[in-house]
């Protein structure tokens, strides 16, 4: 079990002249155990400060944010986070790159390998283990992160706009991989993304946010595995229009009182 909980949760920065920013306003949101959860939201709107809220880089400054009613007191192996920018170390091959959290917790270095050679197979990259980063593509650079924070075995995973540099193809296949280790190990996924096609194609729920405030949760019904035929479905299109509406694109939703 995993299930995080954040209760009236804000964020308060001082600017440099004094004023005060409220960069998250009282939200309160449960993410069940298991289940993968999209945040998205207009940029500056507050998600990202929310999600390293829940991976413990920075207290909250008021409410509570917990897993299984333990109250996040710091950063913790059991919540695994997956940046936007490259994650990995340059000094570091690939192997010592996905090992390194395993070090870090004092497991044996045969069993670390180990491990990081299992979840190097499952990404697909078995055969680069000795390779430096400059060698590998941005894809495969992420194929890196995840198969980092796979191989510490998180209770919860925090993704902050991990594929948003990719090239379309090379996001649509690292949704299914990531698809496929969630199904797999099942842990339960906060994932921030500005894209709204993202969000459908990989969210149980997708929770919106605008000015640091939570505005719209909608559970996503559409069966799985979704390919992109559906975000053609109307069930799709209906919760497309309302999150366009919400991220200020209602004028790329077409009126459908207008004639064709």
């Amino acid at each position: 079990m995993a299930e995080v909980e954040l209760r009236n949760v804000g964020q308060f920065f001082r600017r440099s002249g004094g004023a005060l920013v409220e960069a998250v306003a009282d939200v309160s949101l449960v993410i069940r155990s298991h289940e993968f959860v999209c945040l998205i939201g207009p940029s500056g709107c507050g998600k990202t400060t929310l999600l390293q809220l829940v991976a413990g880089l920075t207290p909250a400054s008021q409410g509570q944010i917990s897993v299984d009613g333990a109250a996040i007191a710091g950063p913790s192996p059991e919540r695994g986070l997956v940046f936007q920018r490259d994650s990995v170390f340059p000094w570091m091959r690939t192997i010592d790159n996905v090992s390194y959290g395993l070090k870090c917790r004092g497991v044996e270095k045969t069993k670390r390998i180990e491990i990081a050679r299992q979840y190097l197979r499952q990404v697909g990259l078995g055969d680069v283990e000795r390779s430096w980063p400059r060698e590998l593509s941005g894809g495969m650079l992420k194929r890196v992160a995840v198969a980092t924070v796979f191989a510490n075995s998180p209770r919860v995973l925090l993704m902050d706009e991990p594929f948003a540099a990719l090239d379309y193809v090379t996001k649509l296949q690292l949704h299914q991989l990531l698809l496929t280790l969630w199904e797999q190990h099942r842990p339960t996924v906060l994932f921030v993304t500005h894209d709204v096609d993202e969000a459908m194609l990989l969210a149980d729920r997708i929770v919106v946010m605008k000015e640091g405030r939570v505005v719209d949760d909608r559970k996503i019904t559409l069966a799985r595995r979704r390919t992109v035929e559906s975000l053609a479905l109307p069930e799709a299109v209906a919760h497309k229009e309302v999150l366009l509406r919400h991220l200020g694109l209602g004028e790329l939703v077409q009126d459908r009182t207008a004639p064709l």
